[in-house]
């Protein structure tokens, strides 16, 4: 009887701290607010974006013929767009189309910011579009362009930014860098150049704030309403290329030891067997504060990680959106065996698109491949980058001010930080730079964010707008950023 009763005060025990714990589960304030911002662009910024959306700068670095016109005529079109940008800043170009803007600021001890994006767009075939790619039309109050999205709205903006500012007569504190890239989407150099550049002439950045997260309309989880993901880190990247060899022969006779048979047996076991998979510390705080916005059957289990941490994860993994949140993910993307159908090859070949969680490394990924193969198996490796550090994001000075400028101008939203799934050149910043963060200003609806590199890539013109303003306001506020 005794038993009993020690085993229910110690049920109604738990009881009360899961419930305790899910009521203390609360979004987490601002700390010294900013007031409501009003800034918005103009219905003239909206003309100079759609402007800057209609050059088609698709780099194409696989093709040597690519026409490079669109990026030689870039520059030019940008000056002739913000004549004040130009004169108040200083312009130099890395590797011939990469654009760095300095604005000098008042106290050039402090180390500078940079604020960044990327012009090149990857390729769209008119015939899957309603609107063609490079009109920038306007239907419905949505911008239809390549790039509206994916980043030039983050650029365009950007340029207004300053260009108010200058305007008004305003000075940074400290310098500002504004950086754009040609060579994002095919991984080129032009971005590790520009760090290269900056710890050569000792201006490395005190904070870096590139693409990545943004504020979206539709949160994880069911939650309703704005959030803000902040990415603090962003998942190691290779390509493997992997080769089976083998005797190859006849159709007829085969066996597990070919090369094709190898192969896929080896990529099934990959696929069937992934890492294990662990709630980070960012991914962790994100769905603490996506909890804190939700009901109490959220706010119960989040709030209480340190019992449900196994359902979570388990959770986590049933969706292959949120698996890439809490593993290293491999995916099949090419195979190729014998050129005729009744020929064994004495080679066959697989591309692994490999995304490493910050947690590991390339060595980890790759030994994981390496295991399900004989020696007889040859790998090569291409565009190969570790995982970030993770830039910090509790009680850091450039984290709450960021939320301070993300709460001014979308107050209703909640904020958070993530772990990126995708690739961004902020991951060559942030190995000379701790305090990279990944985040538009604007937002991205949930269609919207599905369309990046798809059919009718498109942005809401009121988000255009309302992201020009938070960029004045960063920028505006950049007295209160630490030293």
């Amino acid at each position: 009887m005794l038993v009993f009763a020690v085993v229910a005060a110690l049920i109604v025990v738990l009881a009360i701290v899961l419930t305790v714990n899910a009521v203390r589960l609360k979004p987490t304030p601002v700390s010294d607010p900013l007031p409501q911002s009003d800034a918005m662009g103009s219905d003239e910024a909206v003309e100079r974006f759609r402007e800057i959306l209609r050059s088609k700068t698709v780099w194409a670095a696989a093709d040597p013929d690519a026409d490079h016109t669109a990026f030689d005529e870039f520059v030019p079109k940008l000056r002739g767009l913000h004549p004040r940008v130009f004169e108040a800043c200083e312009l130099e170009m890395i590797d011939t189309y990469g654009i760095s803007l300095l604005w000098k600021g008042e106290n050039r001890e402090l180390a500078p910011i940079v604020l960044m994006a990327h012009h090149d767009v990857v390729e769209a075939d008119p015939a899957g579009w309603t609107h063609d790619p490079f009109a920038a039309d306007i239907e419905d109050g949505k911008i239809y362009a390549r790039g509206s999205v994916d980043t030039k709205c983050i650029w365009a903006a950007l340029m207004e930014a300053a260009d108010m500012l200058i305007g008004e007569g305003y000075v940074p504190p400290r310098d500002v860098y504004f950086f754009s890239s040609n060579t994002e989407e095919d991984g080129g150099d032009t971005a590790p150049h520009m760090v290269e550049h900056l710890k050569e002439i000792g201006r490395v950045p005190y904070m870096v704030l590139d693409e990545g997260g943004a504020v979206i309309d539709n949160p994880p989880l069911g939650v309703q309403g704005e959030f803000a993901a902040i990415g603090v880190a962003e998942k190691g990247i290779f390509d493997a290329y992997i080769e089976t060899s083998a005797s190859g022969g006849h159709a007829s006779t085969p066996s597990l030891g070919d090369a094709t048979a190898k192969l896929v047996s080896g990529l099934d076991d990959l696929q069937k067997n992934p890492p294990r998979a662990a709630l980070s510390e960012p991914v962790a705080a994100m769905l603490k504060e996506l909890a804190a916005r939700g009901g109490f059957g959220l706010r119960l289990v989040f709030g209480n990680l340190w019992l449900f941490r196994p359902l979570v994860v388990k959770i986590m993994k049933g969706s292959s959106e949120t698996a890439a949140m809490v593993r290293t993910t491999y995916a099949l993307t090419q195979l190729e065996g014998s050129r005729a159908h009744n020929v064994i090859p004495k080679k066959a070949k697989g591309t692994v698109n490999v995304r490493i969680d910050p947690s590991e490394s390339v060595a980890i990924a790759l030994d994981r491949i390496k295991e399900r193969f004989d020696d007889q198996t040859a790998y090569e490796l291409d565009e190969v980058c570790e995982p970030s550090p993770v830039s910090p994001f509790e009680g850091d000075p450039a984290f709450d001010y960021l939320r301070r400028i993300v709460h001014s101008v979308y107050p209703e939203a909640g904020i958070a930080p993530y772990v990126q799934t995708s690739c961004s050149d902020a991951r060559h910043f942030a190995r000379v730079c701790p305090r990279t963060y990944r985040f538009a200003g604007i937002l991205f609806r949930g269609d919207q964010r599905m369309r990046i590199h798809g059919q009718d890539e498109n942005l809401d013109v009121d988000a255009y707008k309302r992201g020009v303003g938070f960029y004045i306001e960063f920028i505006r506020h950049l007295d209160m950023l630490g030293k």
